[in-house]
């Protein structure tokens, strides 16, 4: 019998090392290529403006679009990764996205970047992201929190890598060559990784890692006790996708992520244009874009362990502190230190928040459906990272700046905390 290359692994390696962390380093380099463009986008906004003579309001929607697109495919991924599983989404995913990257290096009227990057890469960018992020739960219940934060820091060494990469292509060539390495990254590192995947324990005759400690503990535990790893972790079963829609943690849930990535992702789009609008060179400002990359990435991988230790909420409500103060640091920015303060505590703020989601959700609402409740609730979320960067550049297009966009994304952030507050397990 013919088997894949990820069978031929689990196999050979199956007594010495759990097949779930080969799924996390697969995961993590399709996640690197196919998030780290997303942080990256700010850097093309002025380039791309001064060639093609396009306002930034216009270049954002497209990001905009890209977030919609997103959105509206990720509940499409959430159902085919509980059917399918996550290998053929993430092939599907990657090719979106090269042929998005390709065809974006082409175009010359607006509406033909708004279809290749906008609807082609949220196609994409859905499968991959979704699929992951879904997968990953139902293979770790002992260590899910640092096998997560490795996952999304995949996005942040992402963003470091591809930042200064992207801006050398920009100033030694154009913006066009640095789309076209995108597409190449794309086919190359993520079709290859995704080979690795499989969607469930069972698919190999495992138990996910720490299922026979996990057990015991929850056949003692009483209704509405927490575990001593998660304040949020409990609910007595595994929810359906209706189920999950009809309980008020849900939609608490989903209006505050609302609100946070619009706020985070307004200033991560944003921020280098604001940047060099005020004196900062554009060099300087791609590194510290780079540097926000850098911390992204460790704020994934440290307050995803880190919720293994001191629980989910009181680790979602640091990071959304720690981004509100960075945006108000913003509004000031115009100069290079400045700029330097404002990227290490915005990214890892905004590193640590992404773990926290899929954490929160299959917590929640357990993990037999949480592909298809994590797509929907993927997509319903999307408003504020679609809306947050578009708003930004209507603000600098109307007034000249960013100072009311960063001033409303960091009360957005506040609010959000305050809803977290209010977060419980639902009722039986």
């Amino acid at each position: 019998m013919t088997k894949s290359s990820a069978d031929a692994v689990a196999v050979g390696e199956e007594q010495r090392v759990f097949y779930g962390w080969i799924i996390v380093i697969a995961a993590t380099c399709i996640y690197a290529i196919s998030a780290g463009q997303v942080v990256s986008f700010g850097i093309f906004v002025k380039p791309m403006a001064k060639e093609l003579g396009w306002s930034r309001a216009s270049l954002t929607g497209a990001f905009g679009l890209y977030i919609l697109a997103m959105s509206l495919f990720s509940f499409v991924a959430g159902i085919l990764v509980d059917r399918l599983g996550p290998r053929l989404l993430n092939i599907v995913g990657g090719l979106a996205l090269g042929l998005g990257f390709f065809l974006s290096s082409r175009v010359h009227a607006s509406w033909h970047f708004y279809l290749s990057y906008g609807l082609l890469g949220g196609l994409g960018f859905s499968f991959v992201f979704v699929s992951l992020s879904s997968t990953i739960p139902r293979w770790f219940i002992e260590k899910r929190g640092l096998a997560l934060g490795i996952l999304f820091a995949g996005g942040g060494v992402g963003g470091l890598m591809i930042s200064p990469l992207l801006q050398s292509l920009i100033d030694r060539y154009d913006w066009r060559v640095a789309f076209l390495v995108l597409a190449a990254l794309a086919c190359c590192i993520v079709l290859p990784a995704a080979l690795f995947l499989k969607k469930e324990p069972k698919e190999l005759g495992l138990k996910p890692l720490g299922a026979d400690k996990a057990e015991p503990h929850t056949e003692r535990k009483g209704e509405g006790e927490e575990s001593p790893e998660s304040d949020t972790q409990g609910p007595g079963r595994d929810y359906t996708l209706g189920e999950a829609l009809k309980t008020r943690p849900f939609w608490i849930f989903a209006v505050t992520i609302v609100l946070a990535l619009l706020g985070v992702m307004m200033a991560q789009v944003n921020m280098v244009p604001h940047a060099t609008d005020k004196g900062v060179p554009a060099a300087t400002a791609a590194v510290a874009l780079g540097l926000a990359a850098a911390f992204n990435a460790l704020g994934r991988l440290v307050m995803g362990a880190a919720s293994d230790k001191i629980g989910t909420k009181r680790s979602l409500c640091s990071c959304l502190l720690l981004a509100a103060c960075a945006l108000f640091w913003l509004i000031i920015v115009n100069k290079p230190w400045m700029m330097f303060l404002f990227v290490v505590p915005f990214g890892f703020a905004y590193g640590g928040l992404v773990p926290q989601i899929p954490r929160v959700i299959s917590e929640l609402f357990g993990v037999k459906s949480v592909g298809g409740i994590l797509g929907l609730f993927t997509s319903l979320t999307a408003l504020g990272p679609a809306f947050g960067p578009v708003l930004g550049g209507v603000i600098f297009d109307r007034t000249g700046g960013y100072h009311l966009a960063f001033l409303i994304g960091g009360l957005g952030i506040l609010i959000a905390f305050f809803l977290v507050l209010l977060l419980v397990n639902p009722k039986e």
